[in-house]
């Protein structure tokens, strides 16, 4: 039988965000213990922040906003992932054995660095990989229904080199219409996926957003 398990973090005041900044601001409203009837909370976070999801908004004025997006779109029946080893700093491509490894129906791609074992230290983001601007368009030839590109580290774009990051966002978002979740838990997941379900929150105008991404495995 299949299982389903969250690809995400859940985030708290301690989620790392890219830059060094650091936690999602959650605060009481209304308490029972405070004699109100009911629990409210306030949250106060970044739309980059946690497991999330980048729209071309992120990088281009005229580029889609999340509800270009029909619900559809957020179900992927085709999800695959390879395992990579990624040091500090390194700009992350893929040899063309590694490709042609990758079934050509691919919707949903996941790169499984382990960089993630960082997620607690500064070096997670200070230090974090990042991914070459060409491996957008070999990934597009090789998986024409490629819509996303997902990742256990920070950002696509490493923060030792940003003007590359730019590029890479623009290669992948725009010229290849990649979309791309960054900031994955995946430590669970060891077998490849059957099915995966990546939900946004569902916030008009939004250029990206926090995602609860669910892998059928």
């Amino acid at each position: 039988m299949y299982k389903n398990i969250f690809l995400s973090y859940f985030m708290d005041d301690n989620t790392p965000l890219y830059g060094g900044y650091y936690g999602v601001k959650m605060q009481s409203l209304r308490s029972i213990e405070n004699g109100d009837s009911a629990n409210t909370k306030l949250l106060e976070f970044c739309n980059h922040s946690g497991t999330h999801i980048d729209f071309p908004n992120h990088f281009s004025i005229q580029g889609k906003v999340i509800e270009d997006y029909d619900a559809n779109f957020w179900i992927f029946n085709s999800p695959y992932f390879i395992e990579i080893e990624a040091i500090d700093n390194q700009i992350i491509d893929l040899t063309i054995e590694q490709i042609h490894a990758i079934p050509q129906n691919v919707d949903f791609l996941i790169l499984k660095t382990g960089f993630s074992k960082f997620r607690n230290e500064e070096r997670y983001w200070k230090s974090n990989p990042g991914i070459a601007p060409e491996l957008a368009s070999k990934l597009k030839l090789r998986c024409p229904n490629l819509s996303v590109l997902g990742m256990d580290i920070i950002s696509l774009t490493s923060f030792g080199d940003r003007p590359l990051g730019r590029i890479s966002h623009n290669k992948f978002l725009i010229d290849n219409n990649i979309l791309i979740v960054e900031d994955m838990f995946l430590d669970n997941l060891i077998s490849q996926p059957k099915k995966i379900y990546c939900l946004p929150l569902l916030r008009k105008g939004l250029d990206g957003s926090p995602v609860t991404v669910i892998a059928e495995v």
